[in-house]
């Protein structure tokens, strides 16, 4: 197969450069002699470039960031604003037209054969129906995702239905992409690669032909952090939404009365400013850390405390790691409930995490063999599945584009 040109669109987070294997995806494609570009905001630039792939700063993605939410907001409040500022974040008309036109220049400039897309760069799927591209959506499978539930998550449906038809009347687009029920998704008819199982997704009610499912393996061992004799605990929410303090000094306090050892990864989030200071106030004998390699240290750990971002769920599976999630916002809790339903972890919500709470969760995830042994029994199934390697062969093999 002659090479091909790829362009590659993610939201400027750093977890959303990830997905299980989103990057290491585009790194396998660009070594087998593809071309392939990535456009993203300027805040992810040096994490690509790195990996050695030519990058486009945009001014915009279809992404609009937001002030953070007040501190001291009451946490039903918070989950309020939460959800009226989702739409804003992530599906904004005018947001939306700007990133079109942005990359619509880069389109017509460097002519891709395709766009790849993670879940939440919806500029990309509008993109790819303006010029008539081919979409393929890495991260999320296609599929019929669970219904809400709740009169709250109905009328949240009802108006992110009502901004999508918003979004594509303003572009002059059908929406060719996207799917709106039960809420609005980019979908594509050529592939989603998914770097989980099918049975991960024990939530759905049903999973489309286009699905390519893989796993992951261990990309290394452990050099620097051998497992002693105490609980080794990854705390972290991620690398970007961390402003959570009380998230960190829960978990650490309850990890350290019961004889663990806390690695607290706070992260590099612009938007979490005091996050540093308010944790090494409350836990002045911890060290802090930006960030870890994952592949030297989930080797050494005995459980993982996180808000259920794919990367880190990812992660915790290929290592065969058990998990406590505690979500934060959107699909994060459909992780938390994966994470039980498939036996390697609990799930506990923010507004429940009681220091009392925090102890009963982990003294049971650390005393209770049975979810070493079932994340074990997953993190087979992720090596057999495979990785963004094999992707990358049947990417060259059966698109037929």
């Amino acid at each position: 197969m002659k090479p091909r040109r790829w362009l590659f669109v993610s939201v400027p987070l750093w977890g959303h450069l990830d997905y299980g294997g989103y990057l290491e995806l585009a790194v396998a494609l660009a070594r087998r002699g593809h071309r392939v570009l990535w456009a993203s905001g300027p805040m992810v630039q040096e994490t690509v470039v790195r990996r050695g792939l030519p990058f486009v700063p945009l001014p915009s993605v279809g992404w609009r960031w937001l002030p953070p939410l007040r501190p001291e907001l009451p946490p039903a409040e918070r989950q309020r604003q939460r959800r009226a500022r989702a739409l804003d974040v992530w599906l904004h008309p005018e947001e939306h037209a700007r990133a079109l036109r942005a990359l619509g220049s880069w389109i017509e400039a460097w002519r891709p054969d395709g766009i790849v897309a993670e879940p939440f760069a919806g500029a990309a799927a509008w993109a790819a129906e303006r010029h008539d591209l081919p979409l393929i959506v890495v991260g999320f499978p296609a599929g019929r995702w669970p219904a809400p539930q709740t009169p709250e998550a109905r009328e949240d449906l009802r108006r992110a239905q009502d901004r999508l038809a918003d979004v594509a009347a303003r572009l002059g687009l059908t929406g060719r992409y996207w799917r709106a029920d039960p809420f609005p998704q980019i979908v594509s008819p050529f592939a989603h690669i998914v770097f989980f199982p099918a049975a991960w997704f024990s939530d759905f009610e049903a999973l489309d032909p286009q699905n390519r499912f893989f796993g992951g393996r261990p990309k290394g061992r452990a050099r620097d952090l051998p497992r002693g004799s105490r609980p080794r605990v990854l705390i972290t929410l991620g690398s970007t939404f961390t402003e959570d303090p009380a998230f960190f000094i829960g978990a650490a306090r309850a990890v350290q009365r019961l004889g663990g050892e806390p690695i607290l990864v706070l992260g590099r989030s612009p938007f979490a400013l005091e996050l540093h200071e308010a944790v090494r106030r409350a836990l002045p004998d911890v060290p802090l850390h930006d960030w870890v390699d994952y592949s030297g240290v989930f080797p050494t750990l005995d459980l993982v405390i996180h808000h259920g971002g794919m990367g880190t769920t990812h992660a915790a599976l290929v290592h065969g790691v058990p998990q406590l999630v505690v979500p934060h916002a959107g699909e994060q809790h459909l992780q938390a409930r994966r994470v039980e339903a498939a036996g390697v972890g609990r799930a506990l919500r923010p507004s429940e995490a009681t220091p009392d709470r925090w102890r009963e969760a982990i003294a049971g995830l650390l005393g209770e063999s049975g979810f070493r042994e079932q994340a074990q029994r997953w993190a087979a199934r992720m090596r057999i599945a495979g990785g963004p390697e094999e992707a990358a062969d049947i990417f060259e093999g059966w698109l037929g584009i």
